[in-house]
């Protein structure tokens, strides 16, 4: 039994579906706290946490990504859950049919990426207007966005965001490297050309006629 418990662990950690749980717990959890606080940050025009640099904000993005919007709400909203349920099931899918081909680096840039888009899709189904709204403010679903680096960005986000970020360009930059070491190796294992340059006969004589003349006129040196 221990052993089996073990042989399970180690494969709960070599899968990063640890981190995929933490990171959608964290984001879970630093949501509700932002929301239950949310009258104090909205009062307060944000909480400074490095002034000048970045504070805790209360946003409510109801918008698909990147600021990308129908002008509709609810149009927002539905495609937002229909395009991050495809995703996300795409993703889980093509996981579990290349599971044991892909190297760990890739298990855990893609359950960042499932973490970060099952997390941004609970706000848009579970949380309502009225759990969201501030006063007369925020009165429509949305996600949460708190992290707010007014400092040298304009756009709020959260831990969702910063996971599929943080993965994507893990990913681009493993796939560069990657291809460079690939094109190295096939470089290195691409047997080389045979220079040597091919003699006709005449040439041949030639050069033997002044290899001889040189050895003639070394003995006579000598």
């Amino acid at each position: 039994m221990k052993e089996k418990f073990k042989k399970y662990w180690k494969w709960f950690l070599s899968s990063f579906i640890w981190l995929g749980l933490l990171l959608l717990v964290l984001d879970i959890v630093s949501k509700n706290l932002v929301v239950a606080y949310k009258d104090v940050i909205v009062k307060n025009n944000g909480v400074d946490v490095i002034p000048g640099f970045l504070r805790i904000n209360y946003i409510i993005n109801n918008n698909l990504v990147f600021g990308i919007s129908t002008s509709n709400p609810n149009t927002d909203r539905i495609l937002f859950i229909v395009f991050a349920t495809l995703i996300t099931g795409g993703i889980i899918f093509a996981l579990v049919k290349t599971w044991g081909k892909i190297n760990k680096y890739y298990k855990a840039c893609f359950m960042m990426i499932i973490a970060g888009a099952l997390g941004n899709l609970i706000d848009r189904i579970f949380y309502s207007p009225d759990y969201l709204r501030v006063g007369a403010q925020f009165n429509y679903n949305g996600v949460v966005d708190f992290i707010d680096f007014y400092g040298i960005w304009r756009f709020n986000f959260n831990i969702a965001d910063c996971a599929v970020v943080i993965a994507a360009i893990m990913l681009i930059v493993y796939m560069i490297v990657d291809e460079i070491i690939a094109y190295r190796k096939r470089v290195k294992e691409t047997p080389k050309e045979d220079n040597t340059k091919v003699l006709s006969k005449t040439e041949q004589e030639k050069q033997e006629f002044l290899e001889n003349k040189s050895e003639i006129k070394e003995d006579k040196n000598e």
